[in-house]
């Protein structure tokens, strides 16, 4: 009698639960029957508000944190007007992650050895109306002035290239090198070769490309290098949909330092396009070779930047005048007073604009910019126009023909704001002039990866080298004089006399600078 009252229960039980339940399924059915029903009549009001919802929520997070009111404004605009596309790109490509992950993989002790503020900042004999930028300067980046620098121009690779390989056959002890752009050609296989007996020798040899700029050699010269055993890394790598967030985020500095004794900055890369005595495509370009205790704050930048793309951090010896003494790098002319300037989307805020206004501030007789691309925000036109005004001359050299025709259609929509107040501007025949310097007076100069546009001032990660020196600047001058002969100057009735198609189709992409 037991067994069957049990039995009854769990029978009572069991059908009851299951009444329930299928009561259940078909109020859920019901319930979604009715919201698809629901969804399809409201269709539109629901994109509509989920459309509005974002594309406001967007819009507060470019308002609180873009500083830039032009580019604000313009992404404002492409969130508002694109249903999707706009959204999406700001989310992906409009945010800085950089610097918030450069803080985690940037410790402020990998720092320490080149940026820290002193109670009292050298001088070094410098002329007293250039004190004042000094001091601006160390606050606008807290990196010392050292003296005691050589650094000498190389014109195109007929020059650089064999001085870099000679370095690289030398080097006894480590070899760095990072370079946005490395051709698997018959240049770049010299520097693989080279790099590869070093490596062979039990030199350290670490190369640090970028992810976009390799793909210009197809990958090649990145592959060979690891097939030899040279150690190599990529900087930002796009291949993934959580990295590709990062593709307007470029490494273009480029860097070569070997044993602590001399090092190789510009704006060149490795490429056969370089050698232009043989080149079939030449590019025009100028590098430098430093030598001094300026190759510390270099090379720093080299082991920050391959703790960010690797999170191992690396050893190079420091500079010693001994060593440097008995090197076949040494030269007799060391009156350089440089420090080093790297700027990048992981920085507080941007080095490289903020130290070229302040040395146009500075400006007493003469501005001499070359440069590839010349598309300057307000600010940086604004602190020419001052210093034109002035009284200062100042005058730009640009390519007639740069790489990037668009870049040359807003170049040339800008010429007019820029040759306002007597700035002189030069159009360079071909070949193609990559060269990057800005001499002022005859004390200032900056040299390095920088060009003069958004790319370089807001998106890249470049290296500059701030130099005081007289004969530094008298060689430069000649370089730049040079070149202006090979130049013709931009006259405002040629500009006024384009055909109307090209006065609209430059001043078109002129409203995309702000991401050029």
């Amino acid at each position: 009698m037991y067994i069957a009252i049990l039995l009854y229960d769990y029978l009572n039980t069991f059908f009851r639960n299951e009444f329930s339940i299928a009561l259940f399924e078909l109020g859920f059915m019901q319930i979604f029957e009715k919201l698809v029903e629901w969804i399809t009549i409201h269709w539109v009001t629901i994109i509509v508000i989920f459309h509005i919802s974002l594309s406001l929520l967007t819009s507060v997070h470019v308002l609180l944190f873009k500083e830039n009111e032009r580019t604000s404004l313009a992404w404002i605009g492409l969130v508002i007007l694109s249903p999707v596309v706009g959204i999406l790109f700001y989310w992906l490509f409009g945010i800085n992650r950089i610097k918030r992950s450069a803080l985690k993989k940037h410790p402020q002790s990998l720092k320490k050895d080149f940026r820290h503020q002193e109670t009292r900042i050298k001088y070094h004999h410098l002329p007293k109306n250039w004190h004042s930028a000094i001091i601006a300067g160390h606050r606008i980046n807290p990196v010392n002035y050292v003296a005691d620098n050589s650094v000498e121009p190389l014109i195109n690779g007929d020059m650089a290239y064999p001085a870099m390989i000679k370095s690289i056959h030398g080097a006894k002890r480590y070899i760095v090198l990072s370079s946005y752009i490395f051709d698997y050609d018959p240049l770049g296989r010299q520097f693989i070769n080279a790099l590869t007996q070093a490596h062979q020798r039990g030199v350290i040899v670490n190369v640090l490309l970028d992810r976009i700029g390799i793909g210009y050699s197809w990958h090649k010269s990145d592959r060979a290098l690891k097939k030899l055993g040279v150690r190599t890394a990529r900087f930002l790598p796009t291949i993934s949909l959580t990295s590709i967030r990062f593709i307007n985020l470029r490494n273009h500095r480029k860097i070569l330092c070997v044993d602590g004794e001399v090092a190789y900055i510009g704006g060149m890369n490795v490429s056969q396009n370089n050698v232009v005595k043989s080149a079939v495509h030449p590019i025009n370009d100028i590098q430098f070779k430093v030598t001094g205790p300026v190759i510390d704050q270099i090379s720093q930048v080299f082991i920050e930047d391959w703790f960010f793309a690797t999170r191992e951090l690396i050893k190079f010896p420091r500079y010693s005048i001994k060593t440097s003494s008995n090197s076949v790098e040494q030269t007799n002319d060391k009156s350089v007073i440089a420090r080093v300037i790297q700027d990048g989307p992981d920085e507080h805020h941007n080095r490289i604009r903020w130290t070229l206004i302040n040395a146009l501030v500075c400006a007493q007789t003469s501005v001499k910019i070359m440069t590839p691309y010349f598309i300057p925000d307000q600010t940086l036109m604004t602190s020419l126009h001052v210093a034109a005004l002035r009284g200062v001359s100042i005058e730009i050299i640009v390519p007639e023909h740069s790489d990037i025709p668009i870049v040359d259609w807003v170049m040339e929509a800008n010429f007019l704001r820029i040759i306002e107040h007597g700035i002189q501007v030069y159009k360079s025949k071909r070949p193609f002039d990559h060269s990057k310097i800005v001499i002022i007076d005859d004390i200032w100069s900056f040299i390095g990866s920088t060009n003069w546009d958004a790319r370089s001032l807001e998106f890249n990660f470049e290296i500059n080298l701030e130099c005081f020196d007289t004969n530094l600047n008298a060689k430069l001058t000649k370089f730049f004089t040079i070149k202006k002969q090979n130049a013709t100057p931009v006259i405002k009735d040629e500009i006024n006399g384009l055909p109307t198609y090209k006065k609209i189709r430059n001043n078109l992409f002129r409203l995309f600078s702000p991401y050029m």
